[in-house]
């Protein structure tokens, strides 16, 4: 493998990381997102009239 194609292959796998790392933090965000939706939802009071027809957490 010459120089060149080398420095091609490190950049390629740069670029890699740096993408898998952004989807990584997107990620990690919307789990952290979700984590605070849930956390909301079940710290609603219960109703003894809510959800009784219909399963809400579902």
């Amino acid at each position: 493998m010459d120089a060149t194609s080398g420095i091609a292959a490190q950049v390629a796998q740069t670029r890699q990381n740096v993408a898998l790392s952004a989807v990584k933090s997107n990620a990690d965000a919307a789990q952290r997102v979700a984590d605070i939706l849930q956390e909301s939802a079940a710290s609603v009071p219960s109703s003894s009239v809510r959800g009784v027809n219909l399963d809400i957490r579902a």
